[in-house]
């Protein structure tokens, strides 16, 4: 699983943004790195969070919001039926 956090130079709001996504990936005790990717051609704004490639909306930069999202896109990926 992909996880990236997007940010301007300058922006002094990532930071928020990276605890928080840490600690949802902690909580869910998930094995997953942060990729912090500087967006050259960015000023200021806000952090942008992708999962998997998709973006996740800033306003849902929340802890829960940001923990039930990892912890479903984990078990989609890890989801194995059991054969009977």
């Amino acid at each position: 699983m992909r996880v990236e956090l997007l940010y301007a130079p300058g922006c002094t709001s990532f930071s928020k943004a990276r605890s928080t996504l840490e600690m949802a990936i902690a909580d869910e005790r998930l094995p997953i790195p942060i990729e912090m990717i500087e967006e050259l051609g960015q000023i200021g704004g806000s952090p942008t969070i992708r999962i998997n490639g998709n973006v996740i909306n800033s306003a849902q930069h929340h802890f829960e919001h940001l923990r039930n999202l990892l912890a479903l896109r984990w078990k989609e990926i890890n989801y194995e039926p059991l054969t009977t």
